[in-house]
């Protein structure tokens, strides 16, 4: 599996962070299997477990287990894991759309709805609005049985050239 450095290579000039996941498509690259890559570098997504599903322009949905590592006393997915997941979903669908070359979480707030404790879990995020400077984007996470267990809205500050 290529790096993102070796993609850039293979891609050419890049503008923003979007150009670099557009050109990735168009030069057939499997997004999906570069992104989980890069999860599982990163010791603190790897270890929650986090695996991207599918990558669309605004879109993410990825999936994580429920096993005991995550958890907090009562036997379910302890909140700070939860707003984690949520940050990478969410951060990771405002980079398909950022225009810029980098970004940064400005704000984000997760109501939590139901005990997350029949994983594994789906997590969908979507791009809600991009302007210039700023991207809002929300995500649901739901259960095994597609019971909404958390939602999570967030505010993205896109750092231009």
């Amino acid at each position: 599996m290529p790096t993102w450095d070796e993609i850039i290579k293979s891609v050419g000039q890049i503008t923003s962070i979007r150009d670099l996941f557009l050109k990735a498509r168009a030069a057939n690259l499997n997004v999906v299997d570069i992104m989980n890559d890069y999860l599982r570098s990163e010791p603190l997504l790897n270890f929650i477990g986090l695996e991207f599903v599918e990558l669309g322009d605004g879109f993410v949905k990825a999936r994580f287990p429920y096993k005991r590592e995550i958890l907090r006393r009562g036997g379910m997915v302890h909140g700070g894991v939860i707003m984690t997941v949520i940050d990478t979903v969410l951060g990771t669908a405002v980079m398909t759309v950022n225009d810029g070359i980098d970004q940064y979480t400005a704000e984000l707030k997760v109501h939590f709805l139901e005990p997350l404790i029949n994983g594994p879990f789906t997590v969908e995020g979507r791009v809600i609005r991009a302007g210039r400077h700023l991207a809002v984007a929300e995500a649901h996470v739901y259960d095994v049985n597609n019971k909404l267990c958390a939602l999570g809205v967030g505010t993205w500050f896109m750092v231009k050239k």
